[in-house]
């Protein structure tokens, strides 16, 4: 990288700077192509403000102090706010944003933006639910009359935050301009990123660019806000980062700021206060001393004002070990989905109407949930919902991102012991029309038929198969052996989940409790075929009833424990019909 090198302190127009040509006044003031080579100069873009928050300007190269490991480092090149910027806008359009108003597209907030900022920056814009739009650079007509980009149909409509900010910073890298900045626009819920939040962090500390997040509300049942844990667990059972830490992290590791609106006006107001921002700080440049290829290099700027608050990145120059490293597609900013497979992918074939996953769980690693109450057995995979000492029921339960709390406790003051509704855990693809198996092996709990009563929805300890989960609820097909003596029952029901305030869900009986042949002692085959909202059951290969239900459409399949019990599953087989 070269930087337009005119102004840098003490050199004259014509000399060398380690590969950088300057230009001759006559040529800066025609504005003649600048020379550029690739240097090691380090750029740092810094906020100041005084005590109330409001920038202080005015400032010069002498101001400044900046510390790269503790050393002092020789600032070559200074500018206050007046080089161009590479920025680009990405709107989360996953289905769990609850906007107050109509958004519109990533061009048509980088067009709100371009209100407060200035003509000669470069503006970019991307849209991304679980999959990324199209990265586009914006031309002054596209800002004046934006247009929505239409992503292809996300089959899941959630989010990979984490993959589509290193997308843009991919494609930030190949900018002809030094200072770049990505404003996000999110809830800050991922749920289908490839790479993790620490190989990110790495990325943003070897860019250039400062991350602005502005946070949106999610919808009222994903329910994350206050949490203060750093891992939430949704309530498919999976675990993802609070958006809260990663919102701090990112902008604390790039040197920038976030903001949470809580309305469309709000939303306007952080644009501008993002403009303003970028046309106020400063960038310093330096040639750093020592690089280190094995770890950052913690940076500290200091100002020789009284009271002053300098805001700039914590780390620079971040050279990830091979193994973490984030990879490209070749060509392209895409994250490669070979070096950051999902781990259900190696369980995923062609069959002969569409892709085929299946799961013995022997391999602990295939992604499932990992929780005291659902984790890998030998060869199989279990659910339990035993009981817990009633004083210690809050201590069990577990908060969920998504869909209120895991299960509900119940039980009494006078009662010993208390249980929980539903454990569950779901993974995988996602599915619309498939048909769907796996064996399940039900142990009631010790003292669980005594228990009954103080279940609200489940009359009796059941497990089994689920589908078409969503973060709206979900279809379970349970399997009970206490509803008729010394006979296994089935069931088909759906549960709406309710409001986090209200906690909970609704059921809805689909197919009533049936009795069917008693199973082999190995554990019982479940199934299940959905077709186009038609659904027809089967226990041991035999057809035990058939539905039609629309409410959900597509979802994943997973298991379910309801009531007191333990569970294991065996040989899930899921198919694209």
């Amino acid at each position: 990288m070269c930087l337009d090198a005119v102004g840098i302190p003490g050199l004259q127009a014509g000399e060398d700077v380690k590969g950088c040509v300057l230009p001759s006044p006559a040529a800066a003031q025609s504005r003649a192509p600048v020379l550029r080579v690739e240097v090691n100069l380090q750029p740092v873009d810094v906020q100041v403000e005084d005590a109330k928050g409001n920038n202080i300007p005015g400032l010069s190269a002498k101001d400044f102090t900046v510390l790269e490991n503790g050393q002092r480092q020789k600032i070559a090149f200074f500018d206050a706010g007046n080089s161009p910027v590479s920025i680009a806008v990405l709107l989360d359009s996953s289905n769990s944003m609850n906007s107050n108003g109509p958004l519109g597209s990533a061009q048509a907030i980088a067009a709100q933006f371009m209100r407060t900022a200035r003509s000669r920056d470069d503006i970019f814009a991307m849209d991304f639910t679980d999959q990324m739009g199209p990265f586009q650079q914006l031309t002054s007509e596209q800002l004046l009359n934006p247009s929505g980009v239409t992503l292809a149909p996300a089959p899941s409509s959630g989010s990979a935050l984490y993959d589509a900010i290193a997308t843009a910073l991919c494609h930030l890298g190949a900018s002809k301009n030094p200072r770049q900045a990505v404003i996000v626009i999110s809830d800050g819920i991922d749920q289908y990123s490839r790479i993790t939040l620490e190989q990110l962090i790495d990325l943003v500390r070897s860019s250039r660019a400062q991350l602005f997040m502005i946070g949106l509300q999610s919808r009222p049942e994903f329910g994350f806000q206050g949490h203060p844990e750093p891992r939430l667990t949704l309530v498919n059972g999976r675990d993802i980062d609070n958006p809260a830490i990663v919102f701090d992290r990112l902008m604390k590791e790039s040197g920038a700021e976030s903001f949470i609106p809580n309305s469309e006006s709000g939303l306007a107001n952080a644009l501008a206060a993002v403009s303003h921002m970028l046309r106020s700080e400063y960038t310093l440049a330096y040639y750093p001393q020592k690089i280190s290829a094995k770890k950052p290099r913690k940076i500290r700027v200091k100002v020789d004002r009284r009271g002053a608050r300098v805001l700039t990145r914590r780390f620079v120059g971040s050279p990830p070990n091979a193994a973490e490293s984030v990879h490209f597609e070749p060509g392209a900013c895409a994250v490669s989905a070979k070096f950051h497979p999902y781990p259900y992918e190696a369980n995923v074939t062609n069959g002969p109407s569409g892709i085929v996953y299946r799961d013995d769980f022997s391999n602990p690693q295939s992604g499932w949930p990992i929780h005291e109450d659902s984790h890998y057995v030998h060869e199989a995979y279990e659910l339990s919902n035993l009981p817990v000492p009633a004083g210690n029921v809050n201590d069990a339960m577990r908060s969920s991102a998504i869909g209120g709390s895991i299960g509900n406790s119940v039980g009494t003051p006078e009662k010993s012991m208390a249980f929980r509704q539903n454990i569950i855990a779901a993974y995988g693809p996602w599915w619309t029309n498939f048909h769907a198996s796996v064996t399940v092996k039900m142990v009631p709990a010790p003292h669980s038929h005594g228990a009954q009563s103080q279940f609200p929805y489940v009359a009796h300890p059941a497990a089994g198969l689920l589908f078409r989960m969503t973060p709206k609820g979900y279809y379970a097909l349970l399997l009970s052996d206490i509803v008729e003596k010394k006979k296994l029952s089935v069931e088909l029901v759906r549960r709406d989940f309710l409001s986090e305030a209200e906690q909970g869900y609704a059921e809805t009986q689909i197919v009533p409790w049936a009795a069917v042949v008693q199973s082999r002692s190995s554990g019982t085959e479940l199934s299940i075929e959905d077709i186009k909202n038609e659904i027809s059951i089967f226990v041991d290969g035999d057809e035990v009833g058939t539905a039609r239900d629309g409410r959900y459409e597509q979802g994943w399949v997973g298991l379910v424990i309801s009531g007191p019990g333990r569970a294991t599953f065996t040989n899930l087989v899921v198919e694209q019909r």
